[in-house]
C-alpha cells in the first residue's frame, strides 16, 4: 500500500500546499501521484541549488576548504560550477540579508 499525503489546490487545480495530516479543505493523494512526484522533484533541485550557494559561502568564510570534500563531491561541483557558468547563472540564490 501506497504512503498518502493530503494537499490543497488553488482554482486553477495546482498543489500549493502538502501535509502528512488530513485537514479541511486538504484531499488525500497517493505518494505516487505523478503530480507529487513533479512537485518533489523541483523541489530537490530547488535544494541542490541552495546547498550549491551554502557550500559557496562556507568556503568563501574559510569553513573549509574545497580539498576538504571527497573527490567525487568536488568533481560534482566543479560540473555543476562550470554549468552555471556557461549558462549565465553564476550569481547566488541566497541574499545576504534573506533571513532562511
Amino acid at each position: 500500500m501506497s504512503e498518502i499525503v493530503y494537499v490543497a489546490r488553488d482554482a486553477a487545480g495546482a498543489i500549493t500546499q502538502v501535509s502528512e495530516e488530513p485537514g479541511e479543505g486538504l484531499e488525500p493523494v497517493e505518494m505516487t501521484d505523478p503530480e507529487i512526484r513533479e512537485l518533489l522533484a523541483t523541489s530537490d533541485l530547488e535544494l541542490v541549488r541552495v546547498l550549491e550557494d551554502v557550500v559557496e559561502l562556507l568556503l568563501a568564510q574559510g569553513v573549509f576548504r574545497f580539498t576538504d570534500l571527497p573527490e567525487v563531491a568536488q568533481q560534482k561541483l566543479l560540473k555543476r560550477r562550470r554549468a552555471r557558468c556557461m549558462l549565465g547563472e553564476s550569481g547566488s540564490l541566497l541574499v545576504e540579508d534573506e533571513i532562511l
